[in-house]
């Protein structure tokens, strides 16, 4: 999209809403830069009158230069508060939008881009848009204004000089030109390096005890140099290209004035002007020349912040294939049978599961197992519409979760898997994650059937102690109690339990799997489990091989097959 098109929207979707702001910033805007502008005059009249021995001069004349330079400094102030406020509240709702976005995105999403290009988006092309925005208010309509300003007064003073100033001047127009448009090529290869930037850091300090454990300090270091070092290269282009205009209109603000010397001195000697007129004109150039310049940097950094905007809207506009159909209707759970009618799935060009079917009823657990690849997550994330199937139906209580709202189908599905999901913020938050508005005594109960309760009253701050990021100031059979206290206090017909107590020790794996007896009591349960001996007692296995169920039955019916799970059984049990 063209830095114009995308300008105009961002002032249309995001800017016109603050009329407010925006009616007070315009007011300081044009005093600052009539305020400029006034200098201009208030030199020519102090030369005229000192010529013409007016003593009024010397009482006038710095009262004048006082009122103008307070009401200037104060419109600077007013513009610099405003600025900023209008900056400050357009970014809050591009931020928003953005993460609102990210929210109600397709599942798949999310797992196409590294979450640290993701958090870049909400700062590096973040930031150059606030700079954009502060700096473009200031170009746009008081630097502007001024430049008008002090032109009209170069034109009241001397025509014929003025147009050998801006003939002087249209010079840099092609220079400029040349270098807005290197810009926004350079700040798009910089954000992208960027967001590989933060998620290299996201996924080295994440990793920190792999890396010491393996000694790999070093190799992370290079790592981070090179990113650095790129970083800095393509930093570096940047700072010189918003350099590059400000040389080039010094030079020529200096031949613009030493043309003014040679060509009012002669206007002078032939009485065509005035030493005043030339003193105006002079100090009419020095207001117009910073106004210039940065004019000339605004056009550079417009064309960064539309590279900014182009990714930022880039993000705003991807579209949603997992939404409700115009016609959706809230699901109606009666029993919580669940239906997999000839499924398939493919992603791209690749199949994940084809042909699958089954039948899960309330109050049954079924068990998915099978190497890696199988199929098993696939399954588990087209129940709740993470992605939609490519083939065949997936059903509950007949009902076809593609025509029912996602919101009603979620809320029949509660998800416990190896990674407990907790936020850094209270035990009791994240239980009430499980059910909004709920109470204390409702998490407290929820926290007893889970086996979490003992020990969240055993904690300094009970109920409210901080988890810390992702649970990491709790243990992990801690972290597995409090998910599961939040699946007890959702209380949805649907339980997902997928690797639920693989990374557990014994003790912690005991009493995590008594706490799952009794949450799936009186449920429909799918089970994902890599150790068997957890569903050894599952009312049925289906054992999924290259996207399909390739056995179905209970343990002891499928050892004896000898097929596919009797294998992977001998792994795990021995004969």
């Amino acid at each position: 999209m063209k830095a114009g098109a995308l300008i105009a929207r961002l002032w249309r979707d995001y800017v016109a809403r603050h009329s407010a702001e925006i009616a007070l910033l315009i007011p300081a805007l044009i005093l600052v830069a009539l305020a400029g502008v006034s200098y201009t005059f208030i030199l020519k009249y102090t030369t005229d009158g000192l010529s013409a021995d007016n003593p009024n001069v010397f009482v006038l004349a710095p009262l004048a230069v006082i009122a103008a330079t307070a009401l200037r400094a104060f419109a600077m102030w007013a513009q610099a508060v405003l600025s900023q406020e209008l900056a400050l509240k357009v970014l809050r709702d591009l931020q928003g939008g953005m993460f609102g976005k990210l929210m109600n995105v397709d599942f798949a999403r999310h797992a196409r881009e590294e979450p640290g290009k993701l958090v870049s988006r909400f700062t590096n092309d973040i930031n150059v848009v606030s700079d954009a925005l502060v700096r473009g208010a200031q170009a746009i309509i008081r630097d502007t204004l001024t430049l008008i300003g002090a032109i009209a007064s170069m034109f009241w003073l001397d025509w014929m000089l003025t147009l050998v100033v801006l003939g002087v001047f249209a010079v840099a127009g092609p220079a400029l030109a040349s270098i807005a448009k290197r810009a926004r090529a350079q700040t798009d290869a910089a954000q992208t390096q960027m967001g590989d930037l933060s998620a290299l850091l996201t996924e080295s300090f994440g990793a920190a005890r792999f890396v010491k454990t393996y000694g790999l300090e070093a190799h992370e270091n290079d790592r981070a140099r090179a990113a650095f070092e790129t970083r800095r290269k393509l930093a570096r282009k940047l700072a010189y290209n918003r350099a590059a205009p400000v040389p080039l209109l010094e030079m020529l603000g200096g031949v613009a004035l030493a043309a003014i010397l040679a060509i009012a001195a002669l206007r002078i000697g032939a009485e065509h002007m005035t030493l005043g007129d030339l003193i105006g004109m002079i100090g009419a150039v020095t207001m117009a020349a910073p106004s210039a310049r940065a004019l000339g940097q605004f056009n550079t950094l417009l064309n960064e912040c539309a590279a900014a905007l182009n990714r930022i809207f880039g993000l705003l506009d991807e579209p949603n294939t997992i939404k409700d159909k115009p016609d959706a209707k809230p699901l109606a759970v009666r029993e919580g049978r669940v239906e997999f009618e000839n499924v398939e799935f493919s992603y791209g060009a690749d199949t994940a599961i084809s042909g699958v079917s089954f039948t899960a009823q309330r109050g049954e657990t079924i068990a998915l197992v099978g190497p890696s690849g199988a199929g098993k997550s696939t399954i588990f994330n087209l129940l709740p519409r993470l992605y939609d199937v490519t083939g065949g139906a997936v059903r509950i209580d007949g009902q076809d979760v593609r025509a029912v709202t996602l919101e009603s189908l979620r809320a029949s599905i509660a998800l416990v898997s190896q990674e407990a999901a907790l936020f850094n913020d209270s035990i009791r938050a994240n239980i009430a994650l499980g059910r909004k508005g709920a109470t204390h005594a409702e998490i407290e109960e929820a926290a007893r059937a889970a086996a979490a309760h003992d020990f969240i009253s055993a904690l300094p701050q009970g109920y409210g102690t901080i988890v810390g990021d992702r649970g990491g100031k709790l243990s992990g059979g801690e972290r597995q109690r409090i998910a599961l206290a939040r699946a007890f206090l959702r209380d949805a017909p649907i339980l997902l339990l997928d690797e639920a107590t693989s990374a557990l020790d014994s003790e912690s794996e005991a009493q995590v799997q008594e706490a799952l007896k009794r949450l799936s009591a009186g449920r429909t349960v799918l089970v994902i489990a890599h150790r068997l001996a957890t569903v050894r007692d599952a009312d049925r296995i289906l054992a999924l091989e290259n996207g399909r169920i390739v056995e179905s039955g209970r343990h002891d019916e499928l050892v004896a097959q000898g097929g596919l799970y009797a294998r992977l059984a001998a792994l795990q049990f021995g004969d």
